[in-house]
């Protein structure tokens, strides 16, 4: 917050980037009265949950989309010099203050949509821990694809592409087709970063949402392990470039 003024400017303009997607979803929910079953108030708390889980990634992961920059520029030569893995290094080179505009205006949709819903089992409990997690799981998919550079030298369209499915996350699995799900549960896990944590929610504490819980937190962190030992190891095929 040195620069306080454009701290403050900056949550602003992302609040209001945010509230301006949000509108999108009141718009269609004037037309329809559920998608796939799911209600408005089931739809607003995945919104929320998305919404705060890629805000706490933007906040503090977010540097993991400029690897490639910093391979392409030969800046990341610094980060091999210094006695600690660079991949920590890369991720507290900066955060990005913007995000806590976001992060708010997810917490309140998410405190909206739970009153809405009455959804108030023991599993909210486990809500903070369920946004951390999905943090992780986007944290991973930039990780792994910041690792083409590594081959490719130049791949900062692709790293982007973690902020784009976002868009994809606010909205439950049922709608998309078999062959979306199966890539969004198994080869790009965003279904982990909204609908099977917010499902669980939802639906209360069964037998099998309490293990779906203890499924979804260990996967988040074995994705994101396995996300940096992969990048670790394609680090090998690193060699000293820039212009």
């Amino acid at each position: 917050m040195i620069y306080d003024v454009d701290f403050i400017m900056g949550v602003i303009a992302m609040l209001i980037k945010t509230v301006i997607n949000f509108s999108m979803l009141l718009i269609l929910f004037t037309i329809i009265t559920n998608i796939e079953g799911w209600t408005f108030e089931e739809m607003l708390f995945i919104y929320g949950f998305s919404t705060t889980a890629f805000a706490i990634w933007h906040c503090f992961f977010i540097e993991t989309i400029t690897i490639p920059y910093y391979i392409k520029t030969g800046e990341f030569d610094r980060f091999l010099m210094k006695p600690y893995n660079p991949l920590f290094l890369i991720m507290i080179e900066g955060f990005d203050e913007d995000g806590w505009g976001e992060l708010f205006f997810g917490i309140i949709i998410s405190i909206i949509s739970i009153i809405k819903l009455k959804v108030f089992n023991p599993l909210l409990l486990f809500l903070p821990i369920l946004w951390i997690i999905a943090s992780l799981v986007y944290a991973g998919i930039s990780i792994l694809l910041s690792t083409i550079s590594f081959f490719t030298i130049d791949n900062l369209d692709i790293t982007d592409v973690t902020m784009q499915l976002n868009d994809f996350s606010k909205y439950p699995l049922s709608i998309y087709n078999i062959s979306l799900k199966f890539i969004f549960t198994f080869i790009i896990p965003i279904g982990f970063t909204a609908y099977y944590p917010s499902l669980v929610i939802i639906e209360g504490p069964t037998k099998d949402n309490i293990l779906l819980v203890i499924g979804t937190i260990l996967f988040g962190i074995g994705f994101f392990i396995l996300s940096c030992c992969i990048w670790m190891r394609c680090l090998k095929r690193y060699t000293s470039s820039g212009y």
